[in-house]
Parts: C-alpha cells; structure tokens; sequence
C-alpha cells in the first residue's frame, strides 16, 4: 500500500495502476488500493473505470462520503450533471461544511448554465474554508460574467493573495480592474506584465477594446 501511496503523490497513474493490476490478482481487499486506482482513473480521464473502483471500494468498506465526493466527480466528467449532483449531495450530507464537496457542487451548476446556484455553493465554500483558493477564483468568474466587476476583483485579488502563483487569478484581477477602471489596475497590470509581457499588452488591448462594447473573455 505504501508504494501505491506515494505513487499517487508523485502523479505516477500509469505505474500506480500496473502496480494495482497486481495488487488485484493477489485477491487484495484493501479499500484504500481500490480507491487510489479509482483517482489514477479518474485523472487520466477513464471515469467509467473509476467509477468500478470506487463501487468495488465501497463494498469493501471505504469512506462513504469520499467515494460518493469522487463518484460525483466522475459523473460530471461524463456529463451526467444530475447524477454528479446527486453523488456529491450525498457526500455533503455525511459532511455539510466540506468546501472540496460544496466548491464541487458549485462548478456542476457552473457547467449546467446556472450560475446562480453555483454562485451560492462557491460562497459556501469560501465560507467553509475561507483559504480555497480555486472557490474565490470561480466566484470571481461568476460575478464577472454578471459584470459586476467590483465583486469580481475582490474574488480574483483574494485567490492570487491566497497563491502568488496562481497566474489564472492575476490575470483576472487584472482584467476586472481594467473593466472597473480601478485605481489599482497599474499595480497589477505590472506583476502581469512583469510575467508575460505579451499576454499582458493584448488583454490591455481587449479591456479597451470592450470598453467600446465588444465582447471580452476572462482567461
């Protein structure tokens, strides 16, 4: 089980799968092996095979509320939104402060088109844990995509606080302080250029360019 475990923090699926392949002729019924190979699965974007990992763990006695979060997951990466939600319902039900589950939830209803009901569980998950960085991010989304860019800029500025690496988020900041027309658009407009001089000249060019009444894209 060790060498699965750090198979899987090192992101090494493809040898974390032949090792469980083993594992599984000897007749393992270690829940934690079925439930690794499940997220081995699921990030090289075999949810079918996951989603028999995760039922085979879940027989074995595995974590209810973490098979059901990931089985959620594989059902939204199949397209199968109201399943997914159904899945990761019932994880939240075993744990309704759990920001992993509720940001989850949130990026279903994002990919449904109902942007209110993923506003609401992104809110939830900074309120949950107010240090998840990628749940500020998609709430910025949310709000920008209203243009209601004052809210938007303070999600993006508190994801990039939370990660000074986290290049999606400052390049999102910037463009919403460009569309507010914020004081502090200089500041971050040079931290971006700064990193990418060329992306950071065409988004200026854009945020114009929108101003004017054309359509914008965040990244």
């Amino acid at each position: 089980m060790e060498e699965l475990r750090k198979l899987f923090e090192e992101g090494n699926y493809d040898q974390l799968i032949k090792e469980f392949k083993e594992y599984e002729k000897k007749g393992s019924e270690d829940a934690e092996a079925y439930i690794l190979a499940a997220k081995a699965y699921y990030y090289k974007k075999k949810p079918k095979d996951s989603l028999k990992y995760l039922e085979k763990g879940l027989k074995l006695g595995g974590d209810k509320k973490e098979i059901d979060y990931l089985m959620g997951k594989d059902y939204a990466l199949m397209g199968k939104y109201d399943k997914a939600l159904e899945k990761l319902n019932e994880a939240l039900s075993l744990k309704p402060d759990d920001a992993s589950v509720l940001l989850n939830i949130g990026v279903v209803y994002a990919l449904k088109g109902d942007r209110q009901n993923a506003r609401d569980y992104f809110e939830k998950a900074t309120q949950a844990d107010p240090n998840e960085k990628k749940a500020w991010y998609d709430l910025g989304v949310t709000y920008f995509m209203d243009k209601n860019y004052e809210k938007a800029a303070e999600c993006f500025r508190k994801s990039y606080e939370l990660d000074g690496d986290f290049y999606e988020a400052l390049y999102n900041l910037v463009s919403s302080l460009c569309m507010k027309g914020d004081q502090d658009f200089d500041k971050y407009y040079q931290i971006l250029y700064e990193k990418d001089k060329k992306r950071a000249e065409l988004l200026k060019k854009v945020c114009e360019r929108e101003k004017r009444g054309r359509r914008f894209r965040l990244w």
